[in-house]
């Protein structure tokens, strides 16, 4: 898999000297960018549908941009939603001052919880939409392992744990390290499987307002706080999936949000959408959804 295009820096926020790279193709020329953030595990061009992707933003006059983020690969087991985010925020700012004034963030997995946080949370540079695809629910599906050994679920106990003691960003000990090669936080590991995790965005037993429970995401502080409108694209062979149907859950979101989310389902499409007739619909549903930026 290749792509063309140009490698430039951004800056590290709260650094006066530290850069990161992101990767731009599509129409170069355009001032209106998609920027592209991945999952767990991912970095640049992963994902086996970006080079098509590339292409059809760039006939539809966008550009797609993809950033090397702290938690790409490995990294995100020491970070956070908020470090993802203000470091895509650093982008948005570096975008704008480079003849870019029409962004739209686009998350794949992981990447769609840094999306929405980025649309429902804080005072972050504006962008003008967002995209989600894949949004699946971590820790649903590692709830739905039946492997009881799974060291992710093995260790949440000893991760909740430190954060009662108030060690939350202390790291996991060498034995979940050398078993899964990541360097792990309590923080991290009870934010991406842990009932009220900081990261628990897209569970299907979520309620749709605050009622007291110990979840940190209720539909309406998230969906229902976007500044600006989202796509949501789920692919109706992800293996992620822990419902026999997605739609009532996505019916949720699209209420929640009071009109700002629309979602299409990817029909015959897996998590990573490998399968090509898939990739061409997601290109075509998301240059279709755009189209609202160039009126």
């Amino acid at each position: 898999m290749s792509l063309a295009g140009t490698l430039s820096l951004y800056p590290r926020p709260g650094s006066t000297w530290e850069r990161r790279p992101f990767f731009t193709s599509g129409d170069e020329s355009s001032s209106r960018a998609v920027v592209f953030i991945g999952g767990l595990f991912s970095g640049m061009l992963d994902a086996p549908f970006l080079p098509g992707l590339s292409h059809a933003l760039g006939a539809a006059g966008w550009r797609l941009v993809q950033l090397h983020w702290s938690s790409a690969y490995d990294g995100f087991g020491t970070g956070s939603l908020d470090r993802d985010c203000d470091e895509l925020g650093s982008l948005v700012t570096h975008l704008g001052a480079n003849d870019v004034d029409t962004v739209v963030l686009m998350g794949h997995s992981t990447g769609s919880q840094a999306v929405l946080r980025y649309l429902s949370q804080g005072t972050r540079p504006e962008v003008k939409g967002g995209i989600l695809q894949s949004p699946a629910s971590d820790r649903e599906f590692f709830a739905a392992d039946p492997d009881e050994t799974n060291i992710w679920k093995r260790y949440l106990p000893r991760a909740n744990a430190l954060i009662a003691e108030g060690n939350g960003g202390e790291l996991l000990d060498d034995g979940f390290t050398k078993e899964t090669s990541i360097r792990m936080t309590a923080f991290r590991l009870h934010s991406l499987v842990g009932v009220g995790g900081d990261d628990d965005y897209f569970s299907s037993d979520l309620p749709d307002a605050p009622d007291g429970s110990e979840h940190a995401h209720p539909l309406s502080t998230s969906f229902g706080k976007m500044s600006a409108p989202a796509l949501a694209l789920w692919c109706e062979k992800d293996h992620c999936a822990v419902l026999p149907d997605q739609k009532p859950l996505l019916r949720r979101w699209e209420a929640a949000s009071g009109g700002k989310l629309e979602w299409r389902i990817l029909l015959g499409a897996s998590h990573m959408v490998d399968q090509e007739d898939a990739q061409q619909a997601m290109s075509t549903h998301i240059v279709t959804w755009l189209a609202r930026f160039s009126e």
